[in-house]
């Protein structure tokens, strides 16, 4: 098997460099070769440089430091899927450092599932906490590893594998989406077109909860409210309204465009007339 390992990184040095000696360390599958591909997107800390010394064999494409989670990983997908011949697709987050043999695990995992058409996700504790952080959800809560894989809704992006069948039927990630609603929409695609999701039957990396302050809280003065609504690590608004539409109709995306307007511009009131209604 031939798999094509994709990520994406800006001025993280040290945690991109952690990443991947984590990763090169991995025990692969018998008869499994691993090739690494990078968008190093417009970093000035000296992760060009420090890939290209520590990292000779790693392929590397240049982003302009816009590209942000979708965007990287768009051009790193593009340069695997140009050179051809992968059996496997792999998403790696650069703060997503793997356990021992979590490569081996998810891939026995994946040839246990029913059909190899599905998409098999590893979900991630916070080290801090030893508690869930990124992985698979359902409608209501994060799905929790049990000890065998588990069918999923929403994927997160940290540690995902997709075989070939599915890329080539899918594609790459959205270019609609700049930062972090591209893995939740291709997840959501690939249920449209029958293609399962799971989560693997165990842990397999460790990666660190990450917040923002809330866009419609407040204790969030006006103005860092209304960066929030827009910006793309925040709640990017006309990229979610782009998402609802797509995923759950025009009706709910408009709603919740009104109702985001509402919140950041009165939280206070807004809240209030919720309650009430």
């Amino acid at each position: 098997m031939r798999v094509a390992v994709l990520l994406t990184c800006h001025n993280r040095k040290e945690k991109t460099k952690a990443c991947l000696v984590n990763l090169f360390e991995q025990e692969l599958p018998e008869n499994t070769s691993m090739e690494v591909f990078v968008c190093d997107d417009g970093s000035t800390d000296g992760t060009g440089a420090m890939l290209q010394q520590n990292f000779p064999a790693v392929k590397i494409v240049q982003g302009d430091g816009n590209q942000f989670w979708g965007g990287g990983m768009r051009m790193a997908w593009n340069m695997a899927l140009e050179q051809g011949g992968f059996d496997f697709f792999l998403w790696l987050n650069d703060d997503t450092f793997l356990f021992p043999q979590a490569l081996q695990k998810l891939f026995r995992d994946y040839f246990s599932l029913a059909s190899p058409k599905s998409i098999l996700l590893g979900a991630c504790k916070d080290p801090r906490t030893g508690r869930f952080s990124f992985g698979g959800s359902s409608d209501s809560q994060a799905v929790i590893p049990q000890g065998s894989p588990q069918e999923v809704k929403w994927i997160n992006g940290n540690l995902v594998l997709i075989p070939n069948a599915v890329a080539a039927e899918l594609g790459n990630l959205s270019g609609d989406f700049t930062h972090y609603l591209g893995d939740y929409d291709y997840g959501l695609r690939a249920q449209k077109k029958g293609i399962k999701c799971f989560t693997a039957s165990e842990y397999l990396a460790a990666c660190e909860s990450n917040s923002l302050p809330y866009w419609g809280s407040t204790e969030v003065p006006f103005a860092k409210r209304w960066e929030l609504l827009h910006s793309v690590k925040g709640l990017a608004i006309a990229e979610y309204t782009r998402f609802l539409k797509r995923h759950f109709g025009k009706g709910r995306a408009y709603k919740n465009l009104v109702s985001s307007y509402g919140r950041t511009l009165f939280p206070k009131l807004f809240l209030r007339i919720r309650d009430i209604v």
